[in-house]
C-alpha cells in the first residue's frame, strides 16, 4: 500500500484548472486513483506546501506548462469505497491558473501517462474522464471559471 490507500483521515489535493478558447487541459493517470483516466493535472499537497505551490508544481511536473495562479474554483471531495472500508479520500481544492500566460512545453510527466487539450463539452460526457474533473468542468461550462483569491 501506498500510505495514500485506506487512510486514517483524508489527504490534501489540488486540481489544476486551465482553461484556453473553450478547450481544457487534461493528463491520463498512470497511478491509483483512476490509472488510465483522463483527469485535471492534480496530486497531493506536500507538508509544508501551500494550496497554490501544489498546484503550481502538479501542474508543471504532470504537464511541462506553467502559469500564474488566479485563485480556487472550489473544492470537491473523491471517495472511493472498497470491501466497506475508504480505499481513497482527498479533499480536492480545484486551482485556476491564467492560460494566457501559459509557458513552457506541452508533454506528459510525472504520473501522466498522456497529456492534451480537449473541448470542455466533451469532457463532461466522456467516460473515460474522472467523475471529478466530470463536475468541476461541468461547474466551468454552467458558470464560467470563476474563482476566489488564495491567502497564505
Amino acid at each position: 500500500m501506498s500510505g495514500r490507500e485506506f487512510p486514517a483521515y483524508a489527504i490534501a489535493g489540488v486540481s489544476a484548472l486551465v482553461v484556453r478558447d473553450g478547450r481544457v487541459l487534461l493528463v491520463k493517470r498512470g497511478g491509483q486513483p483512476g490509472a488510465g483516466l483522463w483527469a485535471l493535472p492534480g496530486g497531493a499537497v506536500e507538508a509544508g506546501e501551500g494550496v497554490a505551490e501544489a498546484a503550481s508544481r502538479e501542474l508543471f511536473e504532470e504537464t511541462g506548462l506553467s502559469a500564474p495562479v488566479l485563485g480556487v474554483a472550489g473544492v470537491a471531495d473523491i471517495i472511493v469505497r472498497e470491501n466497506g472500508g475508504v480505499r481513497f479520500h482527498y479533499v480536492l481544492v480545484a486551482v485556476v491558473f491564467d492560460s494566457s500566460r501559459l509557458s513552457g512545453e506541452l508533454r506528459p510527466g510525472g504520473d501522466a501517462v498522456d497529456v492534451g487539450w480537449f473541448d470542455a463539452a466533451e469532457v463532461t460526457g466522456r467516460g473515460d474522464v474522472a467523475r471529478s474533473t466530470r463536475m468541476i468542468v461541468g461547474e466551468v461550462l454552467r458558470s464560467g471559471v470563476r474563482y476566489v483569491p488564495i491567502f497564505g
